[in-house]
């Protein structure tokens, strides 16, 4: 990967006509070139003038399209006029919460020194893009090279992958990850993620998807193993979980066995699951000498 002349972001050719743009919180966005139009998947968290970084990579018309409704995902469509995001996601409640929180996130990091204050910050120089709907099955033509837009409820009810179909590549956004987030209101249950999520990718013609926080790419082989770890934590304890920086998010993180504990890696596997009382330890009583 390569630092983008745009400040702010390192951008990297993954594919051809694929190029991967990561913020500087590690938020990832995904342009898809055709021959007459471009997609730009997810828009990354707003840090950075992303509008800039994508006519440093593209002459062609860019089309914006939202995996979900997530400020870690879409606030760098306040670059751009319009962006599509699913109506189960979408609505004023959802643009107004992630710009609450994109705020509060913005303070955190200006005041950690992790982005320069007089940085670009696309929610004080953009504006909030129109939003227009993404269903799932909607298909766009780029000029010899089509995406299609896929359902993938679970991680959001209406969280959605963009299948870029000549090359076998899924775009999956947050739909499935290493630390899979169902803590949300708006998440589905663990095995209604299962069902909806995993079930649908294993029906689908690709090789390997990306995700929006992680550069490797993950083999369609790999569902597998994400159904266990689901398996898993529909039978472990847990234990309590809460996020870094925006503390009215927490749950209950199950660990699943893996031979690593780095989050990064390829294997890692948890479950955060919506927050709930956690049943009392059964401690082993002491035997008596």
């Amino acid at each position: 990967m390569g630092e983008s002349p745009a400040m702010g972001f390192e951008v990297g050719e993954i594919g051809d006509g694929l190029t991967r743009i990561v913020d500087v919180l590690g938020n990832h966005a995904y342009l898809v070139e055709g021959i007459e139009r471009a997609l730009l998947v997810d828009a990354c968290g707003g840090f950075g003038d992303l509008r800039s970084c994508i006519d440093q990579l593209t002459d062609l018309p860019v089309t914006v399209v939202l995996t979900h409704g997530h400020e870690d995902h879409m606030m760098g469509s306040y670059w751009f006029g319009e962006a599509r995001l699913s109506p189960l996601d979408g609505g004023l409640p959802c643009w107004k919460g992630a710009e609450e929180r994109t705020r509060r996130i913005y303070e955190q990091v200006v005041a950690e020194g992790i982005v320069d204050g007089d940085a670009p910050f696309a929610l004080r120089e953009g504006s909030r893009p129109v939003e227009l709907p993404v269903t799932d099955g909607d298909v766009f033509d780029l000029g010899g090279r089509r995406v299609r837009a896929v359902g993938l409820p679970g991680h959001t009810a209406g969280s959605m992958g963009y299948l870029v179909e000549d090359c076998g590549v899924l775009l999956s956004g947050d739909a499935v990850t290493p630390i899979m987030c169902l803590f949300f209101e708006e998440s589905l249950s663990i095995q209604g993620w299962r069902d909806q999520t995993l079930a649908r990718m294993a029906e689908l013609p690709f090789s390997h998807f990306y995700t929006g926080h992680h550069d490797h790419a993950f083999e369609k082989a790999c569902l597998a193993s994400f159904d266990a770890a689901g398996a898993h934590a529909l039978e472990d304890r847990g234990m309590p979980w809460e996020h870094n920086r925006l503390t009215e998010f927490r749950g209950i993180i199950h660990l699943c066995p893996s031979d690593t504990l780095d989050a990064d890696s390829v294997d890692f596997r948890a479950v955060i699951d919506r927050w709930h009382e956690l049943p009392p330890r059964v401690r082993k009583g002491r035997r008596r000498r």
